[in-house]
């Protein structure tokens, strides 16, 4: 399989994600197109995060299965922007607004091993991360 790269990244995420694509066209209407792949991320985890507050389990695995095929077929770009942008982005909500258990169950072993390095390295303790594998 060809390495996912900067140059596709945001293709791909509107291909396997049509109701992603309002989040995009907004965030390209506000600041263009190239501010590189870690800030053109952040449309995707607003997309995310309006997912899993609606408990759409559905679309919360496919967002998370995507996720890790991110971290698993991404290039170094690709990889460092679904962690910084994505994952820890999710990571730093508060428990009030969203809750880790509604999308934890759908974790890839990649995505697992990098929340609990993140964890490890800020001293969170994100509840439920733990009792992952």
């Amino acid at each position: 399989m060809q390495r996912i790269t900067s140059n596709n990244c945001i293709d791909l995420m509107k291909k396997r994600f049509p109701k992603f694509i309002p989040y995009w066209e907004s965030y390209v209407d506000y600041w263009g197109e190239d501010q590189g792949i870690t800030v053109q991320m952040l449309p995707f985890s607003e997309y995310a995060l309006d997912i899993i507050k609606a408990n759409r389990d559905v679309d919360i695995k496919n967002i998370f299965d995507f996720v890790e095929f991110l971290l698993c077929n991404g290039d170094d770009f690709v990889q460092n922007a679904i962690t910084t942008s994505f994952l820890e982005y999710l990571l730093s909500k508060d428990q009030n607004e969203i809750n880790f258990s509604k999308f934890s169950k759908y974790l890839g072993n990649q995505t697992i091993n990098y929340c609990k390095a993140w964890n490890k390295y800020t001293g969170n303790n994100t509840q439920d991360l733990h009792d992952k594998n």
